[in-house]
């Protein structure tokens, strides 16, 4: 036995109720002939025009909405279901199942835009329903000229929902990814050090070495130059300590060199700088900058005391 879809039922009542006065009603009558005979488009511009013209009952919106999920206008179809729950408060479940009926058609039919809008609309009436039950195939659906605030909104979700280990890193790593580009490394880093701690997709551990390397690196740096130099120096330690000596950890150290030796520790400073310049070519900008460094202090460290070196976080 089919079961009844909930906007259906509501469409049909609304349907068989006789229309009252003035233009907006004639385009609604004449909105509920086409529907009735299946000419959805037709049907789907009457109604537009009711509601152009002024009428504001939940009716007619979401007449408008049905019209347009059957004549396949699916961003529109998700536009009036939206609007339904934003005018109607009490059509809140009805508006979330149409969206939810939207969102199911558009990933059928691989349409972006309109899963897109389902979803945003999903987000606002029904949140707990949205990204869960599509975020896979929003996913999947990131293509190269998707923007990183897209993919940060959808990949914790579909990580969620992954039906495997592996799958759910490679989308926390691209999630990681994303949030490194607009500019949140302080949310990306623990992302990245948890995959390197669990270590399942050797690939993925790699990658996510090297990029929570960089962002510990980067976050280091901004604090640097704002004048935070213990926030710094801790930014700097932890690159140096995740990075297994990758070209981001020493980057770092020249970092934690510059630090030591605005406090005249030279002989930390010499050494930070050795170690930026150990593994890299000699024509490498990091190279040089280390060496002009470590050159500039030449002698300074042996004027200092060992016993009255700062003490260092790294």
């Amino acid at each position: 036995m089919r079961k009844n879809n909930p906007a259906q039922i509501v469409v049909a009542a609304v349907l068989v109720m006789t229309a009252c006065g003035g233009a907006a009603a004639d385009h609604e009558t004449l909105g509920d002939q086409a529907y009735v005979e299946r000419r959805f488009g037709e049907a789907l511009a009457e109604f537009q025009l009711g509601l152009r013209q002024g009428v504001s009952s939940g009716g007619l919106r979401l007449k408008a909405g049905m019209a347009a999920l059957n004549a396949r206008d699916l961003v529109e179809a998700a536009v009036q279901f939206e609007a339904l729950a934003v005018e109607h408060e009490d059509q809140l479940a009805i508006a979330a199942d149409g969206l939810g009926r939207v969102a199911r058609a558009a990933s059928a039919e691989g349409n972006g835009p309109a899963l897109r809008a389902a979803l945003q609309g999903l987000r606002s009436v029904a949140p707990g329903r949205a990204l869960g039950t599509f975020a896979n195939e929003l996913a999947v659906g990131l293509g190269e000229n998707s923007s990183p605030a897209e993919a940060v909104a959808i990949l914790p979700f579909a990580a969620a929902a992954a039906p495997d280990a592996g799958l759910q890193d490679s989308l926390m790593y691209t999630y990681g990814i994303a949030l490194a580009e607009v500019n949140r490394c302080e949310e990306a880093l623990p992302v990245f050090e948890s995959l390197v701690r669990r270590g399942r997709k050797p690939a993925v551990q790699s990658g996510a070495r090297g990029r929570a390397t960089t962002c510990a690196l980067v976050l280091g740096r901004r604090d640097l130059f704002q004048g935070a130099q213990d926030d710094a120096e801790a930014w700097f330690c932890r690159a140096i300590e995740i990075g297994n000596n990758n070209y981001a950890a020493r980057a770092a150290h020249l970092g934690l060199g510059n630090i030591w030796f605005s406090r005249g520790d030279y002989l930390g400073a010499r050494t930070a700088y050795a170690q930026a310049m150990v593994g890299v070519s000699q024509r490498d900008s990091l190279y040089q900058r280390a060496r002009r460094a470590r050159d500039r202090i030449s002698g300074l460290d042996l004027l200092r005391p060992p016993e009255q070196t700062p003490r260092r976080r790294c």
